[in-house]
């Protein structure tokens, strides 16, 4: 059986490669979180500084921060 990554994790890999990705995308790709346990997640790092969450009209963005 294989052991699934934590949520912090799957974000962080999400995210490397692009340089920004909207939170929605990030919402479809991991179903098997709720949009509130990503969402708090995404909140979690932004507050910590290893992504940047910029707001827009309806739709937010995310991107990790440099190293």
């Amino acid at each position: 059986m294989s052991q699934q990554k934590p949520i912090t994790d799957r974000i962080l890999e999400f995210l490397r490669g692009a340089p920004v990705r909207d939170f929605e995308a990030l919402v479809t790709r991991y179903p098997e979180f709720s949009w509130n346990e990503l969402y708090l997640e995404v909140s979690r790092l932004n507050r910590h500084g290893l992504v940047k969450v910029t707001r827009g009209v309806g739709i937010f963005t995310i991107q990790e921060t440099p190293a």
